[in-house]
């Protein structure tokens, strides 16, 4: 074993170090509903498209479908648009989205 220097120290005289920081938890993420990812061909004409859509994403109002589809947009690098009650993504971006839907909170069915 080594001597350890500081143990040299007188500990009289040292001034008293920085109080501890309280350890605070990080905030739970509101848990949102459940949606359904679909993959869709057709009656478009042989485009691929992804299609979020639930009970739950159903029941929101408009200006909510509206902003999660344009964080969807966003975060995917795609287009997308609003149809009826749910919401309608260029190409197939189920992975992705299921990806970015289950950090954002959501629960899905993939």
């Amino acid at each position: 074993m080594r001597d350890n220097p500081f143990d040299k120290l007188p500990a009289d005289g040292l001034p008293p170090g920085p109080p501890p920081k309280p350890v605070a938890a990080a905030p739970a993420k509101p848990k949102r509903g459940k949606v359904v990812l679909q993959y869709e061909r057709s009656g478009r004409g042989g485009k691929e498209v992804t299609l979020v859509k639930g009970l739950w994403l159903e029941s929101q109002e408009a200006r909510f479908r509206e902003a999660l589809l344009k964080d969807l947009k966003r975060a995917l690098g795609t287009g997308g648009a609003l149809e009826d009650r749910y919401i309608v993504l260029q190409g197939d971006r189920r992975e992705t989205a299921k990806t970015w839907l289950v950090k954002d909170g959501y629960t899905t069915n993939l």
